[in-house]
């Protein structure tokens, strides 16, 4: 039969010990649970696929088990498909009928699926150049001092020099040691951040944020919990360290008011949140149009998601990336991102460069062509 198909897959894929997810919002994370979507041309072989982790909750706000159902329910709407171009305009009517992140694989895909139509790359698709690298920190997140260190020195060997330490899951004391030990141990030569996750009340952000700024912090990610913007513009004006949002970030309104605020906030982009790789885009060049200071980023999952992202960076202007997501997963099924000199580098198109080879997945869900 001839026309278009869907395919969707799951895969749990981990990290070595010492390495696993761990922050004040998610606690710790034994695996990413992350979902395929391959779109799949019978008549001129393009397949198009894209990945979101599921188990992003304390982010996206939708349970894991929702994603999958969102997806297929999404896709089933989108019927009859006789062409590209039947999905893209019943996409466009019946997305917002799913979960934002159900919305962003389908996104995702489809996106590639455009540009290896057109033999381009994804980001030369959604308007920009690709280039060879794109400069990226690394994060810290909480564990053992023993993990912290001999994660730090892994990374300062592959050329990171932009760290985020994950506070505000311990003390505050547990936090000013670590950043004490890691100015003690690489001075200068590290450009450090951390992210509260949303662990603190304004008055406990002002108060930790008073004995942590002395250690040269560039900037505090989503100091106080998602939703209270009175009080992280509060931390924004009296804290004396920059400010960035993440999980604060997520609607229509929430762009408008970050706007709004003439770049007194920096804002990190995710396209979970976003709800694929073009709408981030979007709301990327609207900060861009308000003089707003952003980092394109992800959630830590494998390496196809890595690149989409990655190419969303290309399409922009980001202050820099931060997109370790697929760095040291053990079991991942996509090759061709890698790390190297502080920078995470993709494959040139056509469409992302990349391809997830479903050999450690497992089959969710399949339609049958039109």
């Amino acid at each position: 039969m001839r026309g278009l198909s869907f395919r969707l897959y799951r895969a749990e894929l981990v990290y070595p010990a010492g390495q696993e997810v761990h922050t004040a919002a998610s606690g710790r994370i034994q695996a990413l649970d992350e979902l395929f979507l391959d779109i799949v041309d019978a008549a001129t072989g393009i397949v198009g696929q894209g990945e979101v982790r599921t188990n992003i909750e304390f982010i996206t706000g939708t349970p894991g088990a929702e994603v999958a159902p969102g997806v297929i329910g999404l896709l089933e709407r989108c019927q009859p498909i006789h062409s590209i171009e039947d999905f893209v305009a019943y996409f466009a009517e019946h997305r917002h009928t799913a979960p934002r992140i159900s919305q962003a694989l389908v996104e995702n895909a489809l996106c590639d699926f455009e540009a290896r139509r057109q033999g381009v790359s994804l980001c030369t698709y959604l308007g920009g150049l690709w280039r060879d690298g794109v400069s990226c920190n690394q994060c810290v997140f909480w564990g053992s001092d023993e993990d912290m260190r001999r994660n730090l020195a892994l990374y300062w060997k592959a050329g990171f020099r932009k760290i985020k330490l994950r506070v505000a899951v311990g003390s505050v004391a547990e936090d000013e040691s670590r950043l004490a030990w890691i100015r003690k141990c690489y001075g200068d030569d590290i450009e450090l951040s951390i992210d509260a996750n949303g662990g603190w009340n304004v008055e406990v952000a002002l108060a930790a944020l008073d004995r942590l700024r002395h250690y040269g912090i560039s900037y505090v990610e989503q100091p106080t919990c998602a939703g209270k913007w009175e009080w992280l513009e509060r931390v924004a004006l009296e804290s004396g360290v920059p400010v960035m949002i993440d999980e604060g970030l997520q609607t229509t309104d929430d762009v408008e008011r970050l706007c709004a605020l003439n770049g007194l906030v920096s804002a990190h982009l995710k396209i979970a949140k976003a709800g694929g790789v073009a709408s981030l885009v979007a709301i990327g060049r609207a900060l861009d149009q308000h003089n707003v200071n952003y980092v394109v980023g992800q959630m830590n999952e494998g390496g196809l998601a890595t690149a989409i992202a990655t190419h969303a960076a290309m399409a922009l202007h980001p202050l820099f990336g931060e997109l370790y997501g697929a760095m040291g997963i053990v079991n991942d099924s996509t090759l061709g991102v890698t790390y190297d000199r502080g920078k995470v580098i993709v494959l040139d198109g056509p469409g992302v460069g990349v391809h997830a080879n479903h050999t450690k997945s497992q089959p969710v869900w399949s339609s049958r062509p039109i």
